[in-house]
């Protein structure tokens, strides 16, 4: 991963044709890029509150849904995303 990376680090759950699940640890006061996805995407958060996610709540965004994440907390932020069919490099594309 890259330094300068919004994550403290990613694990992989599960990665095959029908879905994927991640868990995304996303560095305090870090704002996430504005993208969509060519699939669904089902958040849970499991740690932590921030401007857009608070924990214990699910998010849903639907295939082509514009969204961010923005950790505006001084916690670090934790999330599973499921998406279905699963996220790749092609599928997703960040807003300018």
């Amino acid at each position: 991963m890259e330094n300068d990376s919004i994550y403290n680090k990613v694990e992989d759950i599960e990665n095959d044709a029908l879905g994927s699940c991640k868990v995304y640890y996303q560095k305090q006061n870090t704002v996430e890029r504005k993208h969509f996805h060519d699939c669904l995407e089902i958040v849970y958060v499991l740690k932590g509150n921030c401007k857009t996610h608070k924990m214990g709540n699910v998010y849903t965004y639907q295939k082509g849904e514009v969204h961010e994440v923005i950790n505006d907390s001084n916690e670090e932020l934790v999330l599973v995303c499921l998406t279905i069919p699963p996220e790749t490099d092609t599928n997703t594309h960040y807003v300018k």
